[in-house]
């Protein structure tokens, strides 16, 4: 039983041909409930097959992380195979997955080692984590040297997002609602990051195009960036993101830039027809 189990969740989104593919991961279910409809945060769900659920549901869509005996179950099945697991999970500071998967792991002391760390981060930023570290398992490193390479990664990720709706500041409780009705009367566009594992509000802007924008000056803030991504509501690139691609080919020649949904969970903070970027901090 020498091979490490690793474990995250689904709101998890790869770069196209990850190693992370080839490795025998086990991924707990998430999701968002949008009124009594419950839509699965999967990378083969596209989000844009249910704007319509989302854009009538009365209230904002909320994280449904899987439950403590769901992923006690994905333990007991992993107890067999290894007796190692690192439990890497959407960000402590977003949905309950992370006190989940701590309160599961209670179940299993000293039979089997189980690591819950929090990513700090979710979607994409949490895929470049797990590619990490499966690349580093697949190399054959040891459990405490991935446990290091995790927390390594972790500050070195950023996410910024744009976000056109705000009725999800406003259900989220960042804004007032008289804060809301004065910035959608003035067509204000906010931005949020995710800081230290908690959406914070940002700066605001009178525009999308300036909005854009902004996304590319935060880029161009690194000077040295391992990869970048740029979140969009859904799985085909819009004009809009290869646009941004466009723009910082030239200055990153050798850094791979992709698209990718946000997924059904960051629906739950930015809504609809959203944008943002993933970026991974070079060493």
């Amino acid at each position: 039983m020498s091979r490490i189990s690793i474990v995250t969740d689904s709101s998890v989104r790869f770069p196209a041909k990850s190693i992370a593919y080839q490795y025998p991961l086990s991924i707990a279910p998430m999701g968002i409930r949008c009124g009594v409809t419950t839509i699965e945060d999967r990378g083969d769900v596209d989000i844009n097959a249910y704007h319509s659920t989302i854009e009538e549901c009365q209230s904002v869509p909320k994280i449904e992380p899987f439950s403590i005996d769901q992923m006690a179950s994905i333990y007991a099945r992993l107890q067999s195979e290894s007796d190692q697991i690192l439990s890497i999970h959407t960000s402590a500071g977003l949905c309950d997955a992370v006190a989940n998967a701590q309160a599961a792991s209670q179940r299993f002391l000293g039979k089997t080692k189980i690591q819950v760390i929090d990513s700090q981060s979710v979607s994409y930023g949490l895929g470049l984590l797990i590619q990490a570290v499966v690349g580093a398992a697949s190399q054959g490193a040891d459990f405490d040297s991935l446990i290091r390479l995790t927390r390594n990664i972790i500050p070195r990720l950023y996410m910024v997002f744009f976000m056109h709706d705000l009725f999800y500041l406003e259900e989220n409780q960042f804004i007032s609602r008289s804060q809301a009705i004065l910035g959608d009367m003035l067509e204000i566009i906010p931005f949020l990051t995710l800081e230290d594992g908690k959406m914070t509000p940002m700066e605001k802007v009178r525009s999308r195009t300036r909005a854009v924008e902004k996304l590319i000056e935060f880029v161009l803030e690194f000077s040295s960036v391992e990869h970048i991504a740029i979140l969009q509501e859904g799985s085909h690139p819009t004009q809009e993101s290869l646009s941004i691609i466009e723009r910082l080919r030239p200055i990153y020649p050798d850094v791979s830039i992709s698209t990718t949904s946000y997924g059904a969970c960051l629906t739950a903070y930015l809504g609809l027809d959203s944008l943002g970027i993933v970026i991974l901090e070079a060493m």
